[in-house]
């Protein structure tokens, strides 16, 4: 007498990949190596832009997503993360439309280290320079070093930091004004790729 083999267990649908492409080599890449080893249903990669430029940056996450199929699996994305900082507006402008509709952006103005300030506390007061950033995240963070690993101590902070930066965004969308714009400042995109990254996580979560 034959044995019943049983039922087949259904394939598990594959996870949503995430593509962030940096334009640092150390302060972005490993505050998001802290969310690709605790977000395991989500599949992050993260690397480094070789140009700098914005649209250096824009023209080498499509080529990077084009060859990792990103969009093949649901929930795929490819997120650019650059700084407004000292790059030129017409370049700024260049890039955004080179990425529209393909890929996401998360454009801090003036630099990253603002998403990290938003941590501590909300700001609105100009900031023109990456430096004058720094220096007042310093206050929250003392001897901070952009080669330094932040993910740890910020993590349990970020509910605050998304508030604050929507809170940036709508004051400058009512003004009509983008994140890349220089009357924008400060604000920055991240709290979108941060909402992104948890939402797919939670997505997958609830599939099991």
């Amino acid at each position: 007498m034959m044995r019943s083999r049983g039922r087949r267990s259904t394939p598990r649908a594959p996870k949503p990949r995430l593509l962030i492409v940096c334009e640092g080599k150390r302060t972005e890449p490993n505050y998001f190596e802290g969310f690709r080893k605790e977000h395991r249903n989500v599949i992050i990669s993260v690397c480094e832009s070789p140009g700098k430029t914005p649209i250096q940056i824009v023209r080498y996450a499509i080529e990077k997503a084009d060859s990792l199929d990103i969009g093949k699996v649901p929930g795929d994305s490819a997120w650019c993360v650059f700084d407004v900082d000292d790059c030129m507006d017409k370049d700024m402008r260049k890039a955004v439309d080179m990425a529209r509709g393909r890929l996401e952006l998360a454009v801090s103005n003036p630099c990253f280290e603002l998403w990290f300030l938003l941590h501590f506390t909300y700001i609105e007061r100009r900031m023109d320079t990456c430096h004058e950033v720094i220096d007042v995240l310093r206050r929250h963070i003392p001897g901070y070093d952009k080669a330094g690993d932040h993910y740890d101590r910020l993590i349990h902070l970020a509910p605050a930091a998304i508030m604050n930066a929507e809170r940036l965004e709508r004051g400058r969308s009512g003004r009509g004004l983008e994140a890349y714009d220089r009357d924008a400042n400060p604000c920055t995109g991240m709290h979108h790729l941060i909402l992104d990254i948890l939402s797919e996580q939670e997505k997958a979560i609830d599939k099991r």
